[in-house]
């Protein structure tokens, strides 16, 4: 054992022996064990991520990032599975239900729907098992950094969304995460694998207690050729949980992934989100919706990559801050050598509603082809519009509540791209109820 691995061993929790010995708790699939070997050994090995010599980092400083006091998040479930269901915070019907405790599945419902299985990674079998040994790890690799890497030593709580081809899945999935237990470090996974022509939209719902918490989500997203997925995340983190996020998908010909991330809480939510269109004539739409209270840090990092000819892709992403908070976007739009026709859009827009709140816009093109349909991008950061807001007040409406008026229909935009009037209604509540903190 090298000397760097004997010191993080001394200096955290998180180290190889209680990574190994959590696999060794959850009795680990094969693919499964693997990972977390890896990611531990990667772990000790690699260094936080440097603002000063990788760009995603730029305006977050994670070097001196500190474990210490964090221990894996093993709790057990405490309640009965039918409190938990009655006290889920999901309405309206579901194709399957998925609700988690400190990355415990407590209780798992799948509707008769044909073609549609749902399972937690612990003690997944047959036809479960097989997929999850071929695709996870295959987008979010745990090599790309110490998160990551420490993602996979920690991984609890997988859950696999798997659609068979020619299957329309008409009502959503519905997977509720909650970290309630302080001190903590969690690593839940999500991967969606789909086959030919399939279409299914799958809702994520994180919440937190107020305690400290470190989240490391990892959302791998495998479209067959034809297929369309939705992935939707809501962050209703506490106001001490930090989150880093990785996302990653690849796509297959004519396949689409429309994602979008509301986030409406949280110390620090820090997103990576990738879409590589290696298909030919596929497609990708990334959305954001973010409203920043007291000293929130929301930072997203894009990348579109455009790999095959004919490929598109939209990106729209929108924050309203007060307080001290700070949004921040630094997003490239790649167009390879073999992206003949393609058809590319970045937007970043922010409303500063206070003289202390902050946004960093930094949208990037690379484009290696001459031969392109569009490739646009553009950003805007500042307060509400003076004259819109004058106009409301002539009509007899209260200031607080014409820049709230303003402040809706500058979301709505994200939220009203969103594919399903049920899914913009229960975003647009999301919303709602964050915006009543900035009265």
């Amino acid at each position: 054992m090298t000397s760097t691995i004997v010191q993080e061993e001394r200096a955290t929790r998180l180290g190889m022996r209680a990574s190994a010995a959590l696999g060794e708790q959850l009795a680990d699939l094969p693919a499964v064990a693997k990972l977390r070997a890896e990611g531990a050994a990667l772990a000790a090995a690699l260094s936080w991520p440097d603002g000063r010599r990788e760009r995603p980092w730029k305006y977050l400083d994670v070097t001196k990032y500190d474990l210490e006091g964090l221990t894996p998040a093993i709790g057990a479930v405490t309640r009965d599975l039918v409190e938990v269901r009655r006290s889920c915070p999901v309405t309206g019907e579901q194709a399957a239900l998925v609700v988690a405790q400190n990355s415990e599945i407590a209780i798992v419902e799948v509707s008769e729907a044909v073609g549609l299985s749902v399972a937690a990674f612990e003690g997944a079998t047959g036809t479960a098992a097989a997929t999850i040994a071929k695709h996870l790890g295959s987008r979010v690799a745990p090599e790309r950094n110490r998160f990551t890497a420490l993602h996979y030593a920690f991984l609890r709580g997988g859950v696999l969304v798997e659609v068979a081809a020619n299957t329309d899945v008409r009502l959503p999935v519905r997977i509720v995460r909650g970290f309630v237990s302080p001190d903590q470090f969690a690593a839940p996974h999500t991967l969606i694998v789909t086959g030919a022509n399939s279409r299914v939209t799958v809702i994520e719902d994180f919440h937190s207690s107020d305690g400290e918490l470190t989240v490391v989500p990892a959302i791998e997203i495998v479209p067959g050729p034809g297929a369309e997925v939705r992935y939707v995340a809501i962050h209703h983190w506490g106001e001490k949980t930090r989150v880093f996020l990785e996302q990653r998908t690849v796509t297959e010909r004519d396949s689409a992934i429309i994602a979008a991330h509301i986030v409406a809480g949280g110390a620090v939510v820090k997103g990576h989100l990738e879409s590589s269109l290696q298909g030919r004539g596929s497609s990708s739409e990334l959305f954001s919706a973010a409203i920043g209270t007291d000293r929130q840090h929301s930072d997203f990092y894009t990348v579109q990559d455009h790999v095959a000819p004919d490929t598109r892709s939209d990106l729209l992403f929108k924050a309203a801050l007060s307080g001290k908070s700070k949004a921040v976007y630094y997003g490239l739009t790649r167009v390879g050598l073999g992206a003949k026709n393609a058809d590319a859009n970045q937007v970043n827009r922010t409303l500063l509603l206070s003289r202390e709140a902050k946004a960093d816009s930094d949208p990037v093109l690379e484009i290696l082809t001459s031969d392109v349909r569009r490739v646009s991008h553009g950003a805007a950061a500042g307060p509400v519009d003076q004259e819109q807001l004058y106009y409301l007040q002539t009509r007899a409406i209260p200031l607080k509540e014409a820049q709230a008026l303003l402040v809706r229909a500058f979301l709505g935009q994200v939220i009203g791209r969103i594919p399903g009037e049920a899914v913009q209604d229960e975003l647009t509540d999301v919303i709602e109820e964050r915006m009543a903190r900035l009265r």
